[in-house]
């Protein structure tokens, strides 16, 4: 995994066409592995920091990391290329070389990015009590390998329904993963509607969906009154029979809940709760990337540049994820990780933060005639 997270890094960089930019997007880097979930480009010890209008910088003009973001015109879509093709070298690294097609576990799941300020030029809305950037996500996961693979902006309640939403990220999936894995779709609650489990069907694909208890079955009975687990059911709005089972959810506050989800398949009670809890692998992500990589820390005005800092946000948790399975990270954490990979894909960065910490100590460079100083950096150089 290591050469994977390299060889995806030094492309990306060979995609700048200047060196001004490839050290922007290094220390944007730096910033989102090392930032322990605070990364803003005022941090930043390499480049200039962030700033967009005059009363935040006295010339009036963007500074480096601002102009990389907003401003200049990097390819953006062919970053995001790149990363998924290596996303699908390790996935067929990964699958089994003998036997039927593997399962990929296909995660959607709806996350908001709080913000407070003004965003004119983003669809800032309310949802269940917050105020942000509402992101519904496209989640890949086989065996240990967890993939952040796209994103929609949803514009909030009486525009695009989430599930049209859903439904357009599923069939943007490329054709190779259809032939080499066997799809199947995990979501919560909030896409539990008719439209999406319709559209799912529509696109050759199963489901295991959260569903609100009070659904009603066209007998007119809620998932509520049902007494068998597994039961096969039509539920109204649907042409097709679902199966559904339920089980017990801890409230935050304290005591527990019944929670239903239903299969669009058949499929005992066990295989329903099983694949309906592998759900919840996309909320470890999004915790994992808002405390650690710093997702919904942007303070840019565009949306092209709140675009590119999620789009780096995302590469930023790939990149630590493939140093954490390689035989040498296993056991690591999240943030251990953001520093192996930065020690790893960044060392020329790490050195010169380092030389430049050591210049404000009075260490270096050393006096002349001195004995200077002799430390190891890496392990493997000394100076």
């Amino acid at each position: 995994m290591h050469q994977t997270a390299q060889a995806l890094l030094w492309t990306l960089l060979a995609l700048l066409p200047t060196p001004h930019l490839r050290e922007s997007l290094k220390a944007l880097l730096l910033l989102l592995l090392t930032g322990h979930g605070k990364a803003r480009p005022q941090h930043s010890k390499t480049k200039s920091p962030s700033c967009l209008r005059k009363s935040v910088c006295p010339t009036g003009k963007a500074t480096a990391l601002s102009r990389f973001l907003n401003r200049y015109p990097w390819p953006t879509r062919a970053l995001i290329r790149l990363a998924r093709k290596k996303a699908q070298e390790t996935l067929h690294r990964a699958r089994p070389r003998r036997g039927p097609k593997p399962r990929l576990l296909v995660v959607l799941d709806l996350v908001t990015l709080e913000k407070r300020g003004l965003f004119p030029a983003l669809p800032l809305s309310f949802f269940h009590g917050k105020w942000g950037l509402h992101l519904v996500v496209l989640y890949l996961v086989l065996g240990e390998l967890r993939i952040p693979w796209a994103y929609r902006v949803w514009r909030g309640k009486g525009e695009k329904a989430l599930s049209l939403l859903a439904l357009r990220l599923l069939a943007s999936l490329p054709p190779w993963m259809r032939k080499s894995f066997h799809l199947r779709v995990v979501a919560d609650a909030a896409f539990g509607t008719a439209r999406f489990l319709v559209g799912v069907r529509g696109l050759g694909l199963e489901a295991v969906v959260g569903m609100r208890r009070d659904r009603k079955t066209r007998e007119g009975l809620p998932l509520f009154g049902l007494r068998r687990q597994g039961s096969r059911v039509h539920l109204r709005g649907l042409p097709f029979p679902v199966w559904v089972s339920w089980y017990r959810y801890p409230l935050p506050g304290g005591g527990w809940e019944w929670r239903y989800v239903v299969a669009t398949f058949p499929a005992g009670p066990r295989t329903v709760l099983v694949w309906g809890r592998r759900r919840f692998t996309i909320e470890h992500f999004f915790r994992t990337v808002k405390s650690e990589f710093s997702l919904g820390r942007f303070g840019q005005r565009t949306a092209l540049g709140v675009h590119r800092f999620l789009v780096l946000s995302f590469l930023a948790y790939l990149l630590a994820h493939w140093v954490r399975l390689a035989p040498d990270g296993r056991g690591l954490s999240w943030r251990e990780a953001g520093w192996a990979a930065v020690r790893l894909l960044l060392p020329e960065v790490v050195l010169r933060v380092l030389m430049a910490e050591l210049g404000a100590l009075g260490l270096w460079p050393p006096p002349a005639g001195g004995r200077g100083c002799s430390c190891r950096v890496f392990g493997r150089c000394k100076f």
